[in-house]
């Protein structure tokens, strides 16, 4: 996640661009194969002159399986020197106390939608099948506040699938965007990994360290997914640039994908950097298929970080992606691995994190 911070002007150039959203014919019954978004805030953190429907967006675009993420460090983190960092440090209880209150806020915005969470593997075997489902995610396990045996916790409140770190100190390990402290992962980073494998929680490694994806990938067997950013063929340090630093080289990239992961492409825009070429639909259809070419379609998926990724992303909602989709489907892929790429790659690894769960 990018943090927003929107002036008076922004504000109502976001309110015409909702507008606009809002006037879009539906889809009633999309002929197009279905979509999962690995990493998603949409109708989280944007401000909305017209009341969302979330249920009838993702219906009328075919977007059937949505990892909805939700942030637990937001309250410690803004723009300092125009970088996102750390800027004050939690108290003891703070980040579970905090957290709890966010996700049943959100909670009720899902209720009010009417969208069924996924939960087991036959809710995600329904979002396959075109039925629209969110899958609860987190953007950071700082919540945990370094105990593994939270994890239990995260999956009764329906947490299917958890990002290691994020923004701030980690007592699990390190993340790209701050000089590392630990190496990589900690030992309690690893028990948390273990824990999410006997839970039947996904684990995603966006935000953290190489050193820390070879660490969670020693801890557990299980596939994990990298949900956002791009592949640079040699990662970045944590003082470069933030859509370098948050890149994953290619090396870490092949090493999820061996396990059996997947890596989703994210909607961050940046202007005039010639190894960074992702400006519009056409060109996230293009970076889509580089990924597919250095790891494989089986391991590719979407990861937008919508509403997340900053100013200006190259896509605003799900009629976007379904406009890159729409792209490569044109491009002479097979159908199967055009599912896969869409929907069909994250859906396996989610069910088989649940069917693997001991607990």
């Amino acid at each position: 996640m990018t943090k927003i911070t929107l002036t008076r002007r922004r504000f109502g150039l976001a309110g015409a661009a909702f507008a606009a959203a809002a006037a879009l014919p539906a889809r009633a019954q999309h002929k197009g194969l279905f979509l999962a978004d690995m990493h998603s805030h949409y109708g989280m953190f944007m401000p909305r002159l017209f009341k969302l429907d979330l249920a009838r967006h993702m219906s009328d675009t075919g977007t059937t399986l949505l990892a909805w993420s939700a942030t637990d460090d937001n309250r410690w983190i803004g723009q300092s020197d125009g970088r996102l960092k750390q800027l004050k440090d939690p108290q003891p209880g703070e980040l579970w106390e905090h957290f709890q209150k966010r996700l049943a806020g959100y909670e009720a915005q899902r209720r009010d939608w009417k969208i069924e969470l996924a939960l087991t593997p036959a809710d995600v075997d329904n979002a396959v099948a075109g039925h629209p489902r969110i899958l609860l995610a987190t953007e950071g396990a700082n919540f945990l506040e370094g105990r593994p045996e939270r994890v239990a916790q995260a999956h009764a409140w329906g947490i299917r699938h958890m990002q290691m770190v994020h923004f701030i100190q980690s007592p699990l390990g390190d993340h790209q965007t701050a000089q590392p402290q630990h190496g990589g992962i900690t030992s309690v980073g690893a028990q948390v990994v273990a824990a999410c494998k006997r839970s039947g929680i996904v684990v995603d490694l966006a935000h953290s360290t190489a050193n820390f994806v070879d660490g969670a990938l020693d801890a557990s067997d299980a596939a994990m997914v990298w949900s956002h950013s791009w592949i640079s063929m040699q990662g970045g340090s944590w003082q470069a640039p933030g859509y370098i630093a948050r890149s994953l080289s290619l090396a870490s990239a092949k090493k999820i994908a061996a396990r059996g992961g997947a890596v989703g492409l994210w909607t961050v825009r940046v202007n005039g950097d010639p190894l960074y070429t992702v400006t519009n639909v056409r060109s996230f259809a293009d970076e889509m298929m580089r990924m597919c070419d250095l790891i494989g379609p089986d391991h590719v998926a979407f990861g937008t970080d919508m509403e997340g990724a900053g100013p200006g992303p190259i896509l605003s909602n799900y009629v976007d992606m379904r406009e890159v989709a729409d792209n490569l489907a044109r491009r002479g892929l097979a159908e199967a691995t055009l599912g896969n790429i869409f929907i069909g790659n994250y859906a396996r690894i989610v069910r088989q994190a649940m069917q693997g769960a001991s607990t």
